[in-house]
């Protein structure tokens, strides 16, 4: 049973009644485990459909199972549970907490978690230490590089051990070395500890880290195809 499966999905927006048509119906399947790459250009579709795959916004027409359950009928507390303890997100913009330490950037979303505050600390200092930051949990996160910024999101989308990580171009604001480094991260978190990752980027040499890309277009999908020589960077932080 894939973990993700839509079909014939199709979004929509409507804007003072003028309709503007995103997703035109894509089809696809992801399982457990995988690390696939959704790439297009800007203005293809793809950062809606990461919006929809991550129960930030709805669609309009076909089916979108998760967990073999329609997504729709997710309402109120089962949504929110969802977007917390099954799912995490990491941005391009790193959305840290300026003036605010590693450690409590990386602790926020167990505010919002039904995981016994007793069980906070290690869960922190453990995400932290899966991302090769342990000499920095004290640190302010404005003195940190963009390439440990970017880790501090990761250690923090993964602190609620969630099923499915969405990554939201997140090399986009580091240069080659820095996101070569996220990168190799999230291939270790994938390949090491089995999270399944979900990957937006308009980069091919990004996209090539995963092991399958699905490429968008004018709201279809345009091909689907494993990666035959993946990407690995070295000098990537290694997650024992």
């Amino acid at each position: 049973m894939p973990l993700i499966e839509i079909k014939n999905l199709t979004k929509v927006y409507v804007n003072d009644e003028v309709e503007t048509p995103v997703l035109h119906g894509v089809s696809f399947s992801i399982n457990r485990g995988e690390f696939v790459a959704i790439m297009g250009p800007s203005g293809s579709g793809k950062s809606t459909l990461l919006h929809v795959l991550g129960f930030l916004d709805g669609y309009t027409d076909g089916s979108y199972l998760f967990e073999d359950k329609e997504a729709s009928t997710y309402e109120g507390d089962a949504m929110a549970h969802i977007r917390n303890k099954k799912l995490g997100f990491i941005f391009q913009s790193f959305n840290l907490l300026a003036h605010a330490s590693v450690f409590e950037n990386v602790k926020l979303p167990l505010f919002y978690s039904d995981i016994p505050e007793s069980e906070w600390s290690k869960l922190v200092t453990d995400a932290i230490e899966a991302v090769g930051l342990t000499h920095r949990t004290d640190f302010d996160v404005t003195r940190l590089s963009g390439g440990e910024k970017q880790r501090v999101a990761i250690a923090r989308a993964l602190v609620c051990s969630p099923e499915v990580i969405f990554a939201d171009e997140p090399t986009g604001n580091l240069d080659s070395k820095s996101g070569g480094g996220v990168m190799q991260t999230l291939q270790d978190l994938n390949e090491k500890h089995g999270h399944t990752i979900i990957l937006i980027t308009h980069e091919t040499y990004t996209a090539e880290h995963a092991r399958r890309i699905i490429r968008i277009k004018d709201g279809l999908v345009e091909s689907d195809t494993e990666v035959s020589e993946r990407r690995h960077t070295n000098g990537g932080i290694l997650i024992k």
